[in-house]
């Protein structure tokens, strides 16, 4: 049955002190993906983004730009905007907080807040004088604690604090430390990762402090009306973007639906930077003024390069717009989302993203499809074969599992589907492509071009091709939260329309034999690098400086490589090359390379011991035919014992196995 509850998805909303960066691009695609995941199962979900363009910070590089203000807000926000489109995020609102909407909506927040009274009974809002280090990139005063010494550095932005006295409007956080501990404690506030939760709990238990609400010499903000010459705090009028967008000034049914409404799920994805402000403060703010405050919370981490956070301030960032010129929106969405789990901090590298392109969707998923489709244009004279029995789900015994799937069609789709509402989205996608891999390996084992060969097992070959396209339909499908586009275009080559797939998509049996296959194009071309290439493309994804570079000094001619010693048949003769068939694959503890293989030889069993962890995930293994040197001493590496070495090539620092374009029994001599 379809979930009636409504879903309301956020993104922070992003400052408008530079151009996004990939941090920005990370949480945006997530959102979108576990968006359309929540519409492809029926949910009615409403997803907001947008940015965030008040501060004295803003204020300081629009003068330093020579722009006015609004004029450079206007700029960036529509950058964003257009990043956005060519990423095909589709979202519901994108809402900027200069906007008429959101500061009427703030207003009528303060309005609540300031007759608002604690649960013992003072004031939530007060007069108050603050001393203390402010951070005016991060717009939020500092802890001594928090500081980088020497010379008092915001720890994110690596700057000077400046010491700041002023009288301000404070919120009385300190009166609701029980209640937000009973609303994390009780699960009524979800915050996942769990460890980002007992982070939460832990600055609770150490006592929260009161903090500041307005400002008095920032000049670009929300005027406080019992105060015109103060503004509110910026995260004050930042955080309630999330209710003005959906018309909470007016009351409006948007605001009504997707966050007043019972059983409502209101989820912010956030960084973990801004975890103090999300998890605490806006909770708090939101309980005093009497509105439902957040009941989900996911604390994304932090892509690096070369080991240290993005940040446009330090200038250490990854250009978006960059890497959809080169490699299109799709791969860069799918990279993002498969190479780490989501929630945990990683490093990205060039040579990552063009291995697992090459490895997971040129070979993997657009070779699946160009078969599949292929062979229907060759063999069916290009229209649906008559079919009915599914084909796959995950890499299991092959009779076993079509008797699971004939009664069971979400056996496919369940733990995929599941994946996503953890927002898990690399195990989603391994195991979709557990599922590719077992297709192009019952392509093989199959080996349709025979039973082409034989009028007599032609119903044979018809009801493999149709179970074959109707799998590649359900992959599709499944695949369209993270590459909508790659989705759509595998429909129009299976002759359907090119459409967002909904609940109806996930069932057993779509494709309509006699149909008419669309016309086939290549999926995703194999990038192939060549060391000259490479070298013009370095640090594309880094943006351009202002500032020409040096002139090189001119080249020299470069020393030819040393020929290697090359060996005789006698010595080649001394290796045992054997075909090795897969049957059992697992991680090896403490290792992120190592992978434990049990390999069938014909005659026996082996285990080795293989560094591709890092290319291939342990399910995609089995049932490969690997090339195996099998008369090697065995070798304990991290304490498991390997008997024998799995041969593959090295791309992009990334292993490519060593397998067969045929066919060929386990323990075959390779020679």
């Amino acid at each position: 049955m379809t979930d009636r509850r409504t879903f309301f998805l956020s993104t922070p909303i992003y400052y408008v002190n530079d151009v996004p960066h990939v941090g920005h691009a990370y949480t945006t695609i997530a959102a979108d993906t576990l968006t359309r995941a929540r519409r492809l199962q029926g949910r009615d979900a409403f997803f907001l983004t947008g940015t965030d363009e008040h501060g004295q910070n803003i204020e300081r590089i629009a003068r330093e730009k020579g722009v006015p203000t609004q004029q450079y807000c206007d700029q960036i926000a529509a950058v964003f905007r257009q990043l956005w489109d060519r990423l095909d995020i589709r979202y519901d609102r994108f809402i900027r907080t200069t906007e008429d909407v959101h500061v009427r909506g703030v207003l009528k927040l303060w309005g609540r807040l300031i007759e608002a009274k604690c649960p013992d009974g003072r004031d939530a809002i007060y007069k108050g004088t603050y001393a203390g280090w402010y951070c005016p990139r991060c717009e939020a005063f500092k802890d001594e604690e928090e500081l980088k010494q020497p010379g008092n550095l915001c720890a994110i932005h690596e700057r000077p604090c400046e010491w700041t006295e002023e009288e301000n409007f404070f919120f009385r956080l300190s009166a609701y430390e029980g209640w937000l501990r009973e609303e994390i404690v009780s699960g009524r506030l979800r915050i996942d990762p769990d460890e980002r939760r007992n982070e939460v709990l832990g600055i609770i238990n150490q006592g929260l402090k009161d903090f500041s609400v307005s400002r008095a010499r920032v000049k670009w903000g929300i005027p406080v009306p019992q105060r015109p010459d103060h503004v509110l705090y910026v995260w004050v009028d930042a955080l309630s973007n999330y209710i003005t967008a959906l018309g909470y000034a007016a009351d409006g049914a948007q605001y009504k639906k997707y966050w007043e409404s019972a059983g409502a799920e209101r989820f912010h994805l956030i960084g973990k930077d801004i975890l103090r402000f999300h998890c605490l403060y806006w909770p708090a703010l939101l309980q005093a003024a009497g509105v439902p405050p957040p009941n989900r919370e996911f604390v994304q981490g932090w892509i690096t390069k070369e080991g240290r956070k993005l940040s446009k301030t330090t200038g250490n960032v990854i250009d978006p717009q960059a890497l959809v010129d080169r490699y299109g929106p799709d791969p860069v969405r799918y990279f993002l989302l498969r190479e780490s789990t989501y929630g945990q901090d990683w490093d990205f590298t060039d040579q990552a993203f063009v291995g697992r392109y090459n490895a997971d969707l040129a070979n993997d998923l657009g070779n699946l499809v160009s078969r599949a489709l292929t062979m229907v244009e060759r063999y069916c004279n290009g229209k649906i074969p008559a079919g009915s029995q599914p084909l796959v789900a995950q890499a299991a015994d092959a009779i076993g599992w079509e008797q699971r799937l004939e009664t069971d069609p979400g056996a496919l789709t369940r733990p995929v589907l599941e994946a996503y509402e953890a927002l898990d989205f690399s195990r989603a996608l391994q195991e979709t492509w557990s599922s590719i891999s077992f297709l192009n390996q019952r392509i093989v084992q199959t080996e349709p071009w025979k039973l082409a060969k034989d009028a007599a097992r032609r119903r044979e070959l018809e009801d493999f091709l149709y179970r074959l396209l109707e799998s590649v339909r359900l992959i599709s499908v499944l695949v369209h939260p993270v590459m909508p586009r790659a989705a759509g275009r595998i429909f129009r080559m299976l002759g359907l329309p090119e459409r967002d797939p909904g609940p109806d998509d996930l069932a057993w049996g779509r494709l309509e034999p006699g149909s008419a296959l669309g016309a086939i194009e290549p999926l995703f071309p194999r990038i192939e690098r060549t060391a000259d290439a490479a070298a013009k493309d370095k640090e594309k994804t880094v943006p351009e400086s202002d500032t020409p570079p040096p002139s090189a000094p001119p080249a020299t001619p470069a020393t030819p490589p040393p020929v290697p010693d090359r060996i005789d048949i006698s010595d080649f003769a001394k290796l045992e090359l054997r075909a090795a068939l897969v049957t059992a694959a697992e991680k090896v503890p403490g290792s992120k390379k190592l992978v434990k293989l049990q390999v069938d030889l014909g005659s026996e069993q082996r285990q080795v011991v293989a560094g591709i962890a890092d290319a291939y995930a342990p399910e995609a293994l089995v049932g490969k035919k690997v090339v195996l040197v099998a008369n090697l001493k065995p070798a304990e590496l991290m304490g498991v014992e390997s008997n024998g070495m799995v041969l593959a090539a090295s791309l992009d620092g990334k292993a490519v196995l060593c397998t067969f374009d045929s066919d060929v029994p386990p323990g075959a001599k390779v020679k």
